[in-house]
């Protein structure tokens, strides 16, 4: 049997290369919303004051395990063994990046430790395959089975009780996006490694950011005389809010055209591609209106998460154009301030974007 063709100084780099950006960018994330799903925030958020605030509880605010530890660690003992550094270099540059990132208060003392582990243990799996394809089999396992994991530990919190507030009529939705398929699930974790965006939201905590939203629309001084909620997921929340506030409730849903008004969980992807990578917000229609009379009238309006501003705007427009209501106050749960690309004021309580809310992955 030939043996393989050793690996010139030119393969070695660019593996490595490879390497630190898969482990940086998307590996590093899902280990972080591993422990996410598995430990209180609390014990692994970064150390930044900014970490403390409620609102900013997200991905790139887990720090276990360091993530520059982890790829430093991983990067340096790879370089070492391919003896393209020496192991003085290779061991300076590992304690010169974990202490900037304690000394920085970037991250804590235990958190660049796991991540140093976590880099050795992935050093160990490339070159004691000397780099080949099966390192790429072995890694990627490690990911699906951290994705796996989530994934379980999700679900053992999707399926807990409904809360009575929610309006009979959305348990029928509830149910469906419960179910959504396994391959919606799987690459919405997957993404959400890379987006950072809140992993997942319970209904204890859903119902805490809702008060601390009403409290946020109570300072307006507006007198509301109405909430409406956007399908799927902004329509659940609205019952909550308009329950507290004694108002009536209304729903409505809104749809990009090619739809024809049923979407499809695959569509869920196609949106997040034409929106961001093609930058194409398309055209929506409203599939599900309001027969009630609100001209004249303060309205509240809500929906789940608020990324680019596109549905949201159409909502706006639609209530101010088509029931000629006065005033209407935009809210919302999550919202990814770099994305938005609307002018209208927006109250909201979680700064980016939420991967599972407590009704499912399909939003």
């Amino acid at each position: 049997m030939k043996s393989s063709k050793p690996l010139n100084t030119g393969d070695i780099i660019a593996i490595i290369f490879l390497i630190a950006i898969y482990d940086h960018l998307t590996l590093n994330g899902i280990e972080k919303m591993w422990f996410d799903a598995f430990f209180d925030y609390n014990d692994i958020k970064r150390p930044l004051p900014f970490c403390s605030k409620k609102e900013n509880m997200n991905v790139k605010c887990l720090g276990m395990p360091s993530g520059h530890a982890q790829t430093t660690t991983l990067v340096t003992v790879i370089l070492y063994k391919y003896k393209l550094i020496s192991f003085t270099t290779c061991a300076v540059l590992i304690t010169i990046v974990s202490l900037q990132r304690v000394l920085l208060e970037k991250h804590t003392l235990g958190q660049v430790f796991v991540g140093i582990i976590i880099g050795l243990m992935y050093s160990y799996i490339y070159i004691s395959n000397n780099l080949s394809p099966k390192c790429i089999l072995y890694i990627l396992g490690i990911s699906i089975l951290f994705i796996f994991t989530i994934m379980l530990k999700i679900e053992q919190h999707l399926y807990t009780p409904i809360p009575k507030w929610i309006d009979p009529n959305m348990i029928s939705s509830i149910e469906k996006k419960r179910s959504s398929p396994f391959y919606l699930k799987f690459l919405s974790i997957l993404a959400n490694s890379s987006l950072h965006g809140r992993t997942f939201i319970t209904w204890v905590e859903l119902e805490e950011y809702l008060d601390i939203l009403i409290e946020k629309i109570k300072k307006t001084n507006v007198q509301f005389d109405g909430v409406v909620g956007i399908k799927t997921g902004g329509a659940i929340i609205s019952d909550y809010i308009s329950k507290k506030l004694n108002l009536p409730n209304y729903k409505i849903k809104l749809s990009r055209k090619e739809y024809n008004c049923d979407k499809k969980p695959i569509d869920t992807f196609n949106d997040i591609y034409q929106r961001t990578l093609v930058g194409n917000l398309g055209d929506y229609t409203v599939c599900e209106g309001i027969t009630a009379d609100l001209q004249g009238k303060n309205i509240i309006l809500i929906d789940e998460m608020v990324t680019t501003g596109k549905t949201m705007n159409e909502a706006i427009s639609y209530l101010k154009h088509d029931k000629n209501v006065n005033i209407v106050c935009p809210t919302c749960i999550s919202f990814s301030k770099h994305r938005f690309l609307f002018d209208f004021d927006l109250i909201h309580v979680l700064n980016g974007g939420t991967c599972v809310w407590p009704w499912g992955y399909d939003n």
